[in-house]
């Protein structure tokens, strides 16, 4: 078989795709050109390809449960639908337990960082038996506490939750009594804030329990247990007695 056909078909193609003058573009575009019409149809399948793929990425791991002859296999919850693609499933496998453990993690961290916050405002807190009950003024107790939180507590730690009173007037007069013993100590420019807190303390002062132990320890009953008997007396005639014994049998 002849090849001349066959060049001559290639010399009229490459005629055919050299741009002349009477066209702006050639009669047979080559496909690797970005005006070419396979060029534009190539784009738009890659660019449907990869939103396919990234829709069935969201697919969650694991065997499905299916729904046969009226029992769902197996009978506890697991994914229903498509299950996941060759490359997805080894995808998963390859990286396990990435990316499913980041949400336990964020969940156990969110935990902490809520405890966290609750202990730092019970610890900044001013309760009832910081305050003076006739004029509501901070008493020793709650100075050397707002001195440790002036002193000690992280910046952004440094807010000073006062305990609300019985009333407005009281609860008023606590946040008085206390932004006047921190602007005396760090001046107003330092000030941290001061907040109103609903609560309830954690504890009880040191008077009061003090006077519980010293009550507890004045009622206790006098001791009652009989002194121990001695011995010796009773042991001795039981020496006695038995000498006595071996002594008749002889």
């Amino acid at each position: 078989m002849s090849r001349r056909p066959i060049l001559h078909r290639l010399i009229v193609l490459s005629l055919l795709a050299v741009p002349s003058a009477a066209f702006a573009e050639p009669l047979i575009p080559w496909p690797w050109l970005e005006n070419s019409r396979y060029h534009t149809w190539k784009q738009e399948r890659d660019a449907a390809r990869a939103d396919w793929y990234a829709r069935r990425s969201l697919d969650p791991v694991g065997s499905r449960r299916r729904y046969v002859k009226g029992k769902f296999w197996p009978p506890f919850p697991r994914p229903e639908g498509l299950s996941m693609l060759p490359s997805h499933r080894f995808h998963a496998a390859h990286y396990w337990p990435y990316p499913y453990v980041c949400e336990d993690r964020h969940s156990v961290h969110e935990f902490i960082a809520t405890q966290e916050e609750a202990g730092w405002e019970n610890a900044t807190t001013l309760y009832d038996y910081h305050f003076n009950n006739d004029d509501q003024s901070v008493n020793r107790s709650g100075l050397m506490q707002l001195q440790w939180i002036l002193r000690n507590v992280p910046e952004h730690r440094k807010i000073v939750y006062v305990q609300a009173a019985n009333n407005v007037a009281a609860s008023n007069l606590r946040l008085a009594s206390v932004q006047s013993e921190i602007s005396e100590a760090v001046g107003l420019e330092n000030s941290p804030p001061v907040t109103l807190r609903i609560t309830s303390p954690l504890g009880r002062p040191a008077s009061e329990v003090d006077v519980i132990q010293r009550k507890a320890g004045e009622s206790q009953p006098v001791p009652r247990i009989s002194p121990a008997v001695s011995a010796g007396a009773g042991g001795g005639g039981g020496a006695g007695a038995g000498g006595a014994g071996v002594g008749g049998t002889n």
